[in-house]
């Protein structure tokens, strides 16, 4: 019995490898462009980083599919039911960091530039004043 959990722990691990260098491939295809978006992105605050994945999902300029991304995220870590279960240390939230940030990635890369850099801009505003 204790083989088969070992089997199934490092096939977990294998998979959280997997998708964590599929993650920084997708980054390192990126234009300068799309990476300064991304940064000014990280630079909201919390707040206003809801505020954007809210408004996104609200966006009718932006596909259906694209739009269920934020909602989709909220709805996974809000269930108890992982990939990984949180009890194993790290790697339970290892897997969770990784799809938000896949998500995120998926949700910035088909979300039309200029919608983008709208409510991006808009959000900044607000910050300053």
């Amino acid at each position: 019995m204790s083989t088969l959990w070992l089997a199934a722990l490092a096939g977990l691990v294998l998979v959280c490898v997997i998708l964590g260098v599929a993650a920084w491939l997708i980054w390192r295809r990126v234009d300068l462009e799309q990476r300064t978006l991304v940064k000014r992105v990280i630079r909201l605050r919390l707040r206003d980083k809801l505020h954007l994945a809210l408004a996104l999902a609200r966006e009718p300029r932006i596909p259906l599919a694209v739009r269920a991304i934020p909602p989709a995220l909220i709805l996974y870590l809000a269930t108890p039911i992982d990939v990984i279960p949180d009890f194993i240390p790290v790697i339970g939230q290892l897997d969770d960091l990784l799809i938000v940030v896949i998500g995120i990635g998926l949700l910035l890369r088909f979300t039309p530039r200029y919608v983008l850099e709208e409510h991006i801009a808009r959000l900044e505003s607000a910050e300053r004043g």
